[in-house]
């Protein structure tokens, strides 16, 4: 249990950063975004969520993401720490690769566990818009088939 919780650690640090925008981040509003991942009804732990602009992708876009823990919850970081995302409708990607090496400094990932439809985003069927009105949390289901 604790080398999971270490794992997910170092996973925050590596994707929300140092926990202070950089300077040069855009000041547009961001908004709290929570939620929970299950597959075939049971909590998914480590599985990266991420959202991507439904206005099309550009290089130089921010994904605003987050992982699961263990109840299959997670929280989107931007610039900092479970800061949430800005304004929009996304289409939203889940990833839950096996890893090799767990407690290793550079993990190694191997099979995807989940089907590769949920890390397309005009596949997933996944999507959220965030606003200062989303005050609960998303939930999606995925299945396995």
């Amino acid at each position: 249990m604790r080398r999971e919780v270490l794992i997910t650690g170092c996973l925050l640090l590596l994707v929300a950063g140092c926990g202070k925008p950089p300077a040069d981040a855009p000041t547009v509003p961001i908004h709290p975004v929570s939620g929970v991942i299950t597959l075939d009804g049971k909590p998914v732990e480590g599985a990266r969520v991420v959202l991507v602009n439904l206005q099309g992708a550009q290089a130089s876009d921010i994904s605003p993401n987050g992982i699961t823990d263990a109840e299959g919850r997670f929280q989107i970081s931007t610039y900092s720490v479970h800061d949430g995302a800005p304004d929009g409708g996304y289409a939203v990607t889940v990833s839950w690769p096996e890893i090799k090496n767990p407690g290793a400094s550079e993990p190694e990932y191997g099979k995807e566990r989940l089907p590769k439809r949920y890390q397309i985003p005009d596949k997933s069927g996944l999507v959220v818009t965030v606003s200062e009105d989303l005050k609960d949390p998303v939930s999606f289901a995925l299945t396995s088939k």
